[in-house]
């Protein structure tokens, strides 16, 4: 992987009552239709004490609001990192003739919740999901600064 596009992350002081609630979009390749892309979310609020039971009712609520939604596979994982993980491929239908492909991969460190998402054809899936792999297994999650 290459280090040129590591990003520096502002800093920002929030009042009272503000929470951040972090997106990141990584834009990969246009192919086979798709434009890839991996999205990162970071929630500090959420607190969950088991990854599986936390994948397992983000996938659930997918399942109800994603026209034509299948899940094709979930498992437990452990990413590179060493933090336990949760993925859950499926696929949905956004439109008539049109299918998509998604992974999410869900993990907790250090008490912050992440959930990685990324869009595939039923090729890419299988090509550019490799890199996409690759990609969330180069996360290291830093611990929170001591005070």
């Amino acid at each position: 992987m290459s280090s040129a596009n590591n990003i520096s992350h502002p800093h920002l002081e929030l009042p009272p009552g503000w929470i951040d609630e972090t997106v990141y979009t990584f834009k990969g390749p246009d192919d086979s239709g798709v434009q890839h892309n991996l999205v990162l979310m970071i929630d500090k609020e959420a607190k969950p004490d088991d990854i599986t039971a936390y994948a397992k009712q983000r996938i659930q609520t997918l399942a109800q609001t994603l026209q034509g939604f299948e899940l094709l596979g979930e498992q437990p994982k452990k990413v590179k990192s060493g933090f336990d993980a949760y993925e859950a491929v499926y696929k949905w239908i956004p439109t008539e003739g049109k299918v998509i492909f998604q992974k999410q991969v869900y993990l907790i460190a250090y008490g912050v919740t992440y959930n990685f998402t990324a869009s595939f054809s039923k090729k890419t899936i299988k090509t550019i999901g490799v890199e996409v792999d690759a990609i969330i297994d180069s996360f290291r999650p830093e611990p929170p600064a001591t005070q």
